[in-house]
Formats: C-alpha cells, structure tokens, sequence
C-alpha cells in the first residue's frame, strides 16, 4: 500500500485526495502552506490592448481576477499568458482564452516566441509576494516595461510531520514548487526524520527536481506540470510501472 503525503493548501489537498482516494490510494492531507490574499491597497495595474499580461499560478488567477478581470474585459484582444495548464485552465473557467508555453516555468515563458522581443510593450506579471525573479529581470533587460502585480502571499503555519513515522504505508511526497520542496524539507529535518528523504517524492519541473536532488532526496520523480492530472500520472506510473493510464 503506498500513502500520499499531499502538502499543497487545504482546498488543493482536499481536492487531489478524493480523487487519489478514488483510484484506490491512501492519502494524508498535510498542508505546509496557505494562501492568503494581499490587502487590496496596492490597485491592480491598468491593461491596455498591447499589453502582455502573465498569472505565474492558479493561486494568481483565484485572486487576481476579483481586481484584474473588470480591466481584461475592457481588452478582449489582449494576450493572456499561463505559466501552465493549471492556471490556463483555472482561466479558462472564466472565460478567459490563456497561451502556455511548452515547459511549465520562468524558463518556459521566456522562451516563448512573444516574450522573446517584447521590446517597449507593457508586460504585467500577476503573482504571489515574493518568488523568484528572473521572469521579471530578464524581459526587462529584453526591454519591456514590466510591472509585478503582487495579489496574494504564501504563510508557512507551524506544521506536525511526527505522524508521518505511523503510518504503515510507504510514503510518496509531493512538493509542487521549489519554496514547497524547501519547507517539507526543512520540516523533516527539524523534526529528526531526515530517513524520509529516500521516499519518493514527487516534482513539477526540472529545476525543482534538481533542488530535490541536492537537498538529499533520493527518488525525486518528475510530473509534466503542477497540475493535478500531471501529479496523478506521474504517481500512477511509479507505482505501476509499464503502466499508461
């Protein structure tokens, strides 16, 4: 029997779990994070038809979009960029047509073909506080005038993993960004339970995947993206091998 260790926000956790659930796995709902929205004192940027405008997260879209979508309505022809299917889907909920690029990241973005000159254009990148930086940096110095539009903010609540030694299962972890990946292992650590490293754990990208690696984790398995899908696939394909489902 293998035990899902599922470490996103609650809603997120809960969601994935049932469906694990369903297809005959155990889980553990254990979220090392929540999402709580940024006071609405900073307003959000105004759009223009030219202007490029990124969600970096599904998070980015749950919360940008109370603010943000009565500007995207005003611009119908303006582009809409997802870093991923998560989010291009989360907007595509609300009507709103998104273009992805072909990895799931600051990498993949920059890569695609509009972002490659943006030259002058307005580029507004809707995230969460903090992140990294590169998105940012680097169309600046391809010439666009970027603004960051920062929506909502990531809390790390004190979190108890002593549990996680009970369970009769092997576990399987996810981690479905690198500040994610940091903080489930620096819970462990804390806690005495550095052994847990040698369970898999499961990542959206190379980059985390590499981070995974070098913090001593030692069956890191790649996803194609942070969506539930891509999760659930990559879990599937690890428990079951030569298996396509």
């Amino acid at each position: 029997m293998t035990a899902v260790v599922l470490t996103r926000p609650q809603a997120d956790s809960e969601r994935l779990s049932q469906a694990l659930q369903g297809e005959g796995f155990q889980t553990r709902v254990m979220p090392i994070m929540t999402i709580e929205a940024v006071p609405a004192a900073e307003l959000a940027p105004s759009l223009s038809d030219d202007t490029l405008c990124i969600f970096i997260s599904a998070n980015a879209v749950r919360f940008g979009l109370p603010q943000l979508g009565p500007e995207l309505a005003r611009y119908p022809e303006l582009t809409v960029i997802a870093v991923g299917n998560k989010t291009r889907d989360t907007l595509e909920a609300e009507g709103i047509h998104a273009e992805v690029p072909v990895r799931a990241d600051s990498e993949g973005l920059l890569e695609m073909p509009v972002l490659c000159a943006p030259d002058s254009r307005d580029v507004v990148i809707v995230k969460g506080e903090g992140g990294r930086e590169l998105l940012a940096s680097e169309l600046t110095r391809r010439g666009a005038r970027v603004t960051e539009w920062a929506c909502y903010r990531r809390c790390w609540p004190d979190v108890d993993v002593s549990g996680l030694a009970e369970i009769d299962a092997g576990l399987v972890f996810q981690a479905s960004s690198g500040e994610m990946l940091s903080r489930l292992t620096a819970l462990l650590a804390g806690e005495g339970q550095a052994d847990l490293f040698q369970s898999p754990i499961i990542v959206p990208s190379g980059r985390v995947a590499s981070l995974a690696t070098v913090a001593g984790w030692g069956q890191v398995i790649l996803a194609e993206d942070a969506s539930d899908d891509a999760f659930m696939r990559a879990l599937k394909q690890h428990t079951q091998p030569g298996t396509n489902r």
